[in-house]
C-alpha cells in the first residue's frame, strides 16, 4: 500500500483555505512584505473575518478596534498574524476525529499547536541552520496531518491490526503502521502536503520528522523531530507511545543540543503553549 492509495480513500478531510496555502508558499521567500500578506488574506472573506475577531479579542488588549487586515498586520506584526492565520486555516482541516490513534481530535490539534510553538523555539536555538520561525512553525503545525489521513483512509480492520500489533510487540504505532500497511503517517502526511503543492521544505519536515536525514546537513525535519519530542514532554498527548518524548541522540547532536539544554527547553515550550492556547481561545 502506498501513501497515495490511502490519500485517495480520504473523503471527509475539510479543504484548506487557498489563501492559507498561498501564505505557506510565500514563506519560501527570503522576506515577506506586509503588503503581500495583506493581499493574500484579503482574498478570503471568512479568514479575514476570523482574523479581525481574534485581533479584537481581550487577549491582545489593543487600544483601538482593528477594522482592516492592514491595521492588524501593522499593530501585531506579520509573524503574529501568520501564527493566527495558519492556526485558523489549518485548524478547520485538522480538528476531525482520529479514532485510529485513540485520541480525540482536540488532543491531536492541541499537540500540533504545541509542536508548532516548540519548532519555532528550536529553530531559534539552532540558528546555524537559518530556518525562519514561520517555516518552522508551519512544519510543526502540520507534522501529524498524516494521522488524520490514515484514520480516514484505512479500513477499520487495518486500524485494529495496527493498534493490536503495537500493543502486542511493544513497538511504536508508526512501526506497526509500517508493518501492516507498508507506509506510515509521516510518509502519508508528506504525500498529502505535496498534493497540496506546499513548499518542499515543509513536505520534507513532515515526511522525515520521525527519522530526519542529517547528511549532508540537518534540515527542517530535524527541528520538527526535536520539537515533537519537546511537545510530548511539555504536554503529553493521550494515547501517545511511551517513547514519544524521546529524541534521537544523533539528531540532538547534529543540532549541537545536549541533554540539559533540551530539558531546559521543555519549560519554555510549556510557556509558549499556554500563550498559544490563549490566542486560540479567542477565535
Amino acid at each position: 500500500m502506498t501513501p497515495n492509495d490511502i490519500i485517495s480513500k480520504v473523503k471527509n478531510l475539510p479543504p484548506v483555505s487557498q489563501a492559507a496555502l498561498k501564505l505557506v508558499s510565500l514563506l519560501e521567500q527570503a522576506a515577506i512584505s506586509n503588503e503581500e500578506i495583506v493581499q493574500v488574506i484579503r482574498c478570503d472573506n471568512v479568514l479575514t473575518a476570523k482574523l479581525l475577531r481574534a485581533c479584537n479579542s481581550p487577549y491582545f488588549g489593543l487600544a483601538e478596534p482593528v477594522a482592516t487586515v492592514d491595521q492588524a498586520v501593522l499593530l501585531l506584526g506579520h509573524q503574529q498574524i501568520l501564527h493566527i492565520v495558519l492556526t485558523l486555516a489549518f485548524g478547520n482541516t485538522m480538528i476531525v476525529t482520529a479514532p485510529a490513534y485513540a485520541a480525540e481530535a482536540a488532543a491531536l490539534w492541541q499537540h500540533s499547536l504545541v509542536t508548532a510553538s516548540a519548532a519555532e523555539i528550536v529553530a531559534a536555538e539552532a540558528y546555524t541552520l537559518q530556518i525562519e520561525g514561520p517555516i518552522a512553525f508551519t512544519g510543526g503545525l502540520l507534522h501529524d496531518i498524516g494521522k488524520l489521513a490514515m484514520s480516514q483512509g484505512l479500513p477499520p480492520e487495518l486500524q485494529t491490526q495496527i493498534r493490536d500489533r503495537s500493543a502486542a510487540e511493544n513497538i511504536s504505532r508508526r512501526a506497526a503502521e509500517k508493518i501492516i500497511t507498508g507506509t506510515d503517517h509521516a510518509e502519508v502526511g508528506a504525500s498529502l502536503l505535496k498534493s497540496w503543492r506546499l513548499p518542499a521544505e515543509i513536505v520534507e519536515a513532515v515526511g522525515g520528522h520521525h527519522q530526519p536525514a542529517l547528511v549532508p546537513e540537518p534540515k527542517l525535519s530535524a527541528i520538527v523531530h526535536i520539537a515533537n519530542c519537546l511537545a510530548h514532554r511539555a504536554s503529553p498527548m493521550p494515547g501517545a507511545d511511551a517513547t514519544a518524548g524521546q529524541w534521537l541522540p544523533e539528531v540532538a547532536a547534529a543540532l549541537n543540543f545536549d541533554e540539559s539544554r533540551l530539558e531546559g527547553m521543555v519549560e519554555t515550550v510549556r510557556e509558549a503553549a499556554t500563550t498559544m492556547n490563549q490566542i486560540v481561545a479567542t477565535v
